[in-house]
């Protein structure tokens, strides 16, 4: 890989983590898609899903299951 473009992808990776992932993930369900049919490239998107659901659970730490997901999209009245 040329350095220019591996300088390229570190800034960016860095500056916009969120878009860069998403970007590749994205190709690699596209492809995923065009390589195997459209139903394995949904059943990767929900592996995916559900593996990041559940990183997302153990990052923020909790130690009890009440409530796990509804709480993430609906905020709790003080």
């Amino acid at each position: 890989m040329q350095s220019g473009l591996r300088d390229f992808l570190r800034i960016t990776f860095i500056r916009h983590p969120g878009k860069f992932i998403g970007t590749v993930l994205g190709f690699i369900v596209g492809l995923v898609m065009v390589i195997f049919g459209p139903i394995a490239g949904l059943y990767l998107a929900a592996c995916i899903s559900i593996g990041y659901l559940a990183g997302n659970y153990l990052d923020r730490g909790r130690t009890h299951t009440d409530d796990i997901f509804l709480e993430d999209f609906f905020p709790r009245d003080g």
